[in-house]
């Protein structure tokens, strides 16, 4: 009698959630006011280098990619960093330089080469006149045709995608790198 009446409390409790809910992970908090709707291409600029790349938003892609060449990791004070060259071949011929600490590593899957471990970094970017603190994977992106790929993780952060649009928001440097100085970072997922 005891497991029915646990099943039943179970069962009247799992109808009294709204559709959709997860009891074991609450949903994020969304900042409606924060919101706005980009192209599925738009430009980003990566900070503090304000280095403008384009950027291809992709809803099937959990964590986000970066164009690097010349992966060199490297341990500073003890800890995992890594270095690196990164650029945007259609707008910017200048190759920039950047060393940073590695977060993490992720082992990617691919039909094509089998698995690949790339090392993960925390970096920041503007977007929108709002800056943005995302984690990328690097990996050489020359064969594809944009430089950064932002995944799921970034987007959750109130971008909504209109795949019918692309290069729909506008690139203000100056505010950038203001916002920078400012160190304002939109980031709901710390």
């Amino acid at each position: 009698m005891h497991i029915r009446s646990v099943c039943l409390f179970l069962l009247t409790f799992s109808l009294m959630l709204p559709v959709g809910s997860n009891v074991a992970k609450p949903a994020m908090e969304h900042n409606k006011d924060k919101q706005f709707t980009s192209g599925w291409l738009e430009s980003v600029v990566l900070e503090p280098w304000q280095i403008k790349l384009r950027a291809k938003f992709d809803t099937g892609a959990k964590t986000s990619s970066l164009h690097a060449v010349d992966i060199q990791r490297f341990k500073r004070n003890g800890q995992a960093w890594v270095r690196f060259k990164t650029e945007d071949k259609k707008k910017d011929l200048t190759t920039k330089s950047i060393e940073l600490p590695v977060k993490r590593d992720v082992k990617i899957k691919s039909h094509h080469r089998g698995a690949a471990v790339r090392p993960v970094v925390a970096m920041r970017f503007c977007l929108n006149g709002h800056l943005y603190h995302g984690e990328f994977s690097l990996v050489d992106r020359s064969g594809f045709n944009y430089p950064v790929l932002l995944g799921r993780r970034v987007l959750k952060q109130g971008i909504i995608v209109d795949a019918s649009t692309t290069f729909t928001l506008p690139i203000d440097l100056p505010q950038c790198k203001r916002l920078l100085e400012k160190n304002v970072v939109t980031n709901r997922e710390q």
